[in-house]
């Protein structure tokens, strides 16, 4: 028995060794600072999020770096040195960024394939923008005490607005999604002889929309 036994924990001992260590995957957690995701010139570089984001690529570095994105996975290659740069990753549903700060150096020799990068969500996310969160509350103080509305990092009023801007002015394919967000039904012959009463302006309703309490038209 120990004859087959121990030839076959060398096998096994000896796959685990030889298992490439290309497989790993480093962990990037988002805590409101700039991440830094080093890259090597002529090696692609995967970085894995959990969101639906756009990508923002400086002019600059637009033929140096290739972009592409698919399945929630971003792939960056570098087809020459690029200084420190940084890129926006912006959540198209809830318009959050996510800053990366990426530098392309040649290869070194014996140097390893970078790992492939995974960002997360820091465990206790600011509930607003530069503001650090709430110490939790206990059990009692929940029972008593009225949960208060979620604060916007950005104003109602300033996402409305430029919800409407888009809708209007820009192509429909580059409206960027909000949530919360609802079209009002409003009549087209709504009056508007009060808007500007003492000018000789002539004005018609487009279009309304609203968030939480506040509505913005058109």
């Amino acid at each position: 028995m120990k004859r087959c036994f121990l030839p076959a924990l060398a096998g096994v001992l000896l796959c685990l060794g030889f298992v490439p260590a290309g497989h790993a995957i480093e962990i990037l957690r988002w805590e409101r600072l700039p991440l830094a995701v080093p890259l090597v010139v002529g090696q692609e570089r995967v970085v894995f999020i959990e969101h639906n984001v756009r990508i923002g690529v400086p002019a600059g570095v637009g033929e140096q770096l290739r972009v592409q994105s698919a399945g929630g996975a971003i792939y960056l290659r570098a087809s020459a040195a690029i200084p420190p740069t940084r890129l926006q990753l912006q959540d198209v549903e809830s318009g959050a960024l996510i800053l990366l700060d990426i530098a392309a150096e040649p290869a070194k020799a014996g140097q390893p394939a970078l790992e492939p990068v995974r960002i997360v969500e820091g465990d206790v996310p600011a509930t607003r923008y530069g503001e650090p969160a709430s110490p939790s509350a206990t059990a009692d103080d929940d029972a008593q005490r009225p949960t208060p509305a979620a604060r916007r990092a950005t104003p109602v009023a300033v996402v409305l607005t430029r919800y409407a801007a888009q809708n209007l002015y820009a192509p429909l394919r580059t409206v960027e999604p909000m949530a919360g967000i609802g079209r009002v039904n409003l009549r087209r012959d709504l009056a508007m002889d009060t808007l500007l009463p003492t000018l000789p302006v002539r004005a018609q309703v487009l279009a309304a929309w609203r968030l939480e309490d506040q509505w913005v038209t058109a």
